[in-house]
This record gives C-alpha cells, structure tokens and sequence, in this order.
C-alpha cells in the first residue's frame, strides 16, 4: 500500500485578532466565541510532496470561547475552551464501501496567565503567557478520528504587539513566538509562531494578513499506511499556513471578524483551507 504520513490532529487555524496581545485592562472581561471550518483533500508526505487522498477528504468544524480578564494593568487571566466535530470523509479510499467517520466533543481546553513586561510607550507591548492545557475527552479509538492528543500540557509563548501613528492610518502588528509540550512519554513538542500584520481601511472597517507555522517533534515513530496512520497520532509533523481577514468595527467594545486561511506548505500533514467567523466583545 502506498505509504502516506499525514497528521491525524489537524490544527485548527486559530485567527490572530486584532489586539489579541494587548492588555484588557484591569478589571475588564474580553470574550471572543469563534467558528472554523477546515477541509483538507489531500496531504504532504514526510518529504513534501503532496498526493490527494486516494477517495475522500477530512474536515473538522470548530467551535471555541476564548478569552480573559484584566487582574491588573500588567496582569491578565486567559481562557480558551473549544468544541470539535472531526469527519474522516473514506480518507483510506475504499471506493466500494465509502464511509464517513465522526468524532465530537470538547477539545483540549487552556488556562493561564499573560504578564506584560513593560510599555515601550502607550501603544506597544511585551507579554509572557504560561498556559496549562487540560484535554476534556476521550478518544474512541480506530475507526474514528480523535479529538486531539489526550493529554495534559503546557505551553509558553512571548508576544510583542502594538500599532504605529504613522504610516498609513496607523497600522498595527501581533508576533507571538512559544513551545508547548505534552506531558506523556512521546510529547510531542511543537514550537510555533504566529505573525499578524493589519490597517484600518476607515473608522469601521479593518483588514489583517498572518502567516503562522508550527515544527511538531516526537521520539513516536509514524506509522506509513492509510490503515494505521489516520487512526493514531502523528506526532513529527510542520507546515505553514497563510491567513486573511476583515474586521468590521460596531462600537470600541465590539467587533466581528471573517476571513480565509490556506495551509501551504508541510510535511508529514494534511493540506487544507477553511472559513473563519468571530466576534470580540470587551466590558
């Protein structure tokens, strides 16, 4: 059988908002409910070269609350809990017999705590996020996908925002650089970044680009069938994946934002795009 490695947790994009890493301001709330959709139709092996699934796809729906809460100026509490539905639409390409497999349920949830170092001035920013990542379901096991890697976390991450007053109707930056590791004799440990440059077009509308990427290694040997790999973890993986979206602004405390997302490039992963919908509410 043709040997395909591809990753059975596909990562949800996670659309970098803006003011994602700005401080909430003490005493404030900032809630944030999002929806993803991602559809992948094919793969890229452990050397690059992408094959399309032999007679199927994979898509998986999110749908996450994410968030925090201003404890002081330099202090805020951060939350995030998803809900995933995961489809493996015959990705294993058995023609005569097509089935459709589901998983659902809660995802891997996060909490934490984000310090902001310092102010270079009012509108620039350093912050430090320590996160624990808590799983909140059990994967069923061949033949249904899983939800996610079932185990407990953590993760790191250090992140420079901020915005200019010049320039063309002062636009404004989001970088984030972090690891985060998997508690469990495998991991795996993922190194990431996330890259989000935006400008508003007018006092209501706004318009970002982000690139983000994530290097996942693991001491786990990848299974190569179509048989095996889909229903157990692949755990050594990379890719990069391009993002673009649209803000519209309602009022200082609220937005909402859509936008598009493409993976591309990877190895040992699957290939897919997907749809984002979300909306920003501070009080």
């Amino acid at each position: 059988m043709k040997k395909v490695i591809l990753l059975i947790i596909v990562t949800i994009a996670s659309v970098q908002l803006s003011r994602a890493n700005f401080p909430i301001g003490y005493g404030r709330w900032m809630l944030i409910p999002g929806y993803n959709y991602y559809n992948a139709k094919g793969y890229w092996d452990s050397k690059g070269a992408y094959s399309a699934y032999p007679n199927g796809s994979f898509s998986s729906h999110y749908f996450g609350l994410s968030g925090g809460y201003g404890l002081t100026r330099r202090w805020n509490f951060v939350f995030q809990l998803p809900f995933v539905v995961q489809f493996d639409n015959n990705t294993q390409g058995t023609a005569t017999v097509p089935k459709s497999y589901l998983a659902a349920g809660l995802g891997d949830a996060t909490v934490g705590l984000s310090y902001f170092f310092t102010d270079f001035d009012a509108l620039n920013h350093v912050a430090l996020t320590g996160s624990l990542i808590i799983p909140l379901y059990a994967n069923q096991g061949k033949p249904y996908p899983n939800i996610g890697y079932q185990s407990v976390g953590g993760e790191a991450k250090l992140a420079f925002s901020g915005s200019a007053t010049g320039g063309f109707r002062n636009p404004y930056y989001d970088m984030e650089f972090g690891v985060r590791q998997y508690f469990n004799n495998e991991g795996p440990t993922q190194l990431f970044a996330t890259i989000t440059g935006g400008v508003p077009l007018d006092d209501y509308y706004k318009l970002s680009g982000t690139l983000s990427g994530v290097n996942s290694f693991s001491t786990a040997v990848n299974t190569s069938s179509t048989t095996q790999v889909f229903y157990n973890y692949n755990k050594s993986f990379d890719y990069v994946r391009a993002a673009f979206n649209i803000g519209r602004v309602i009022n200082e405390n609220t937005s909402i934002w859509g936008g598009l997302y493409a993976d591309v490039f990877g190895t040992s992963v699957g290939r897919g795009s997907g749809v984002s919908l979300s909306a920003v509410f501070k009080f």
